[in-house]
């Protein structure tokens, strides 16, 4: 502000506005919402590393049972199988056989037995 005294101009200095030191509600909500924000991601990192440290201790017990399945001797190989092929069709000749049910019905079975 400029005041003059005897033709000479004097500055006299202005106080500056004082600030409201009170927040505003939205300045409150912000405040309240960065908070919040934070909280929550401090509680999914913790929640990632408990996840982390169980996983990597889960992968060293399956790795060290595989560990164990590789270090064990080579099985040996089974032995041939005797007897008739399980996977083979055989034809059997059922002419003059004693029968039961008709004779054009989709499945046929056969009984072998030994009675001795």
């Amino acid at each position: 502000m400029k005041r003059q005294q005897n033709g000479q101009q004097q500055f006299q200095p202005v106080a500056p506005p004082q600030r409201r030191r009170d927040l505003e509600p939205l300045g409150l909500a912000t405040l309240a919402g960065v908070v919040v924000l934070l909280m929550i991601g401090y509680s999914n990192m913790r929640d990632i590393d408990r996840l982390d440290r169980t996983l990597s201790d889960r992968l060293a017990k399956l790795e060290g049972q595989i560990a164990q399945v590789a270090s064990r001797p080579a099985a040996a190989p089974a032995p041939p199988q005797r007897g008739p092929d399980p996977n083979r069709v055989y034809s059997i000749r059922t002419a003059n056989a004693p029968v039961k049910g008709p004779a054009g019905a989709p499945v046929t079975i056969a009984e072998f037995s030994d009675f001795q």
